[in-house]
């Protein structure tokens, strides 16, 4: 939360540093983000009365509605990410931590993939301004090769989709 209007002293901060940490923005992927005014947050039934400073971010445990405040100077990314963890780990069966590492070997790979894809590109349009069957033969090969690095960058799009679909814990039942 913060003023926009008044110039909110550390939002830019929170923006280009908090917020930008690789944790904290895949992590982020198992939550609903909304921006309030600190005014809107005083009066809402679930946020009232959590925190006074600005910028600061909330993180609300939606089963329990438990809320936890991060402000100002706590307002780190090892923080942030933290809280995320805990409140995740009450309100989901997959683990944060783990989703966040096989979502970075996502990344990683897509990288790979997405360079390869640039060689080959390269590639590709070289050979085809040349003549000659041993030309042809070549880009029919590498034409080949960068399909497969289409239909791999393909899957992994569609992994990292499947990856976040999250499954929330059972609730408890009540004993009679």
């Amino acid at each position: 939360m913060c003023d926009e209007a008044a110039g909110c002293e550390g939002f830019d901060k929170l923006e280009e540093v908090v917020l930008k940490d690789e944790k904290v923005s895949l992590g982020m992927k198992a939550f609903r983000t909304v921006k309030m005014h600190p005014d809107h947050a005083a009066v809402d039934p679930v946020t009232e009365g959590k925190g006074k400073d600005v910028p600061r971010m909330l993180i609300i445990d939606p089963i329990s509605l438990k809320v936890t405040t991060i402000e100002k100077g706590k307002l780190k990314a090892s923080a942030l990410y933290s809280a995320m963890k805990k409140v995740s780990g009450k309100v989901y069966k997959e683990k944060l931590d783990k989703l966040v590492k096989a979502h970075l070997k996502l990344l990683t790979k897509q990288d790979r993939l997405a360079n390869a894809e640039k060689v080959l590109s390269g590639k590709a349009s070289r050979l085809s301004g040349e003549d000659g069957k041993k030309a042809e033969r070549e880009l029919k090969k590498v034409k080949e090769e960068h399909d497969e690095v289409k239909k791999e960058l393909a899957d992994l799009k569609k992994e990292q989709k499947e990856l976040w679909a999250l499954t929330l814990k059972s609730a408890k039942k009540k004993s009679a």
